[in-house]
């Protein structure tokens, strides 16, 4: 639910952190620029700025709590293996190891 302030000659929207959370996911996904994407849902692109800079700092990612894991070291360095992430736009990142 979005609770609107009425300022003379302009209405603004309040939305809540679970909102803004919502709309830099749609944004991240969408492939559009952050002025396009603030134009089309009337945003403005310094509050739309702070909110992706404010909600990254509380990201996973930042504070470093089981975004990596310890891989197992017991195989034996003949096996060879592929890893592939998606990294999103069409974009990935391949590691190979060749047995030796």
């Amino acid at each position: 639910m979005e609770s609107t302030t009425v300022v003379p000659g302009r209405r603004r929207s309040r939305r809540s952190l679970e909102q803004w959370r919502e709309l830099l996911d749609r944004f991240e996904y969408s492939g559009q620029t952050q002025e396009q994407f603030c134009a089309e849902h009337h945003l403005g692109l310094s509050t739309f700025g702070r909110w992706r800079k404010r909600l990254r700092r509380q990201s996973p990612m930042s504070s470093g709590d089981g975004l990596f894991v310890e891989l197992a070291q017991d195989a034996p360095a003949s096996q060879s293996w592929d890893v592939e992430l998606q990294l999103g736009a069409g974009m990935y990142l391949r590691l190979r190891r060749a047995g030796r």
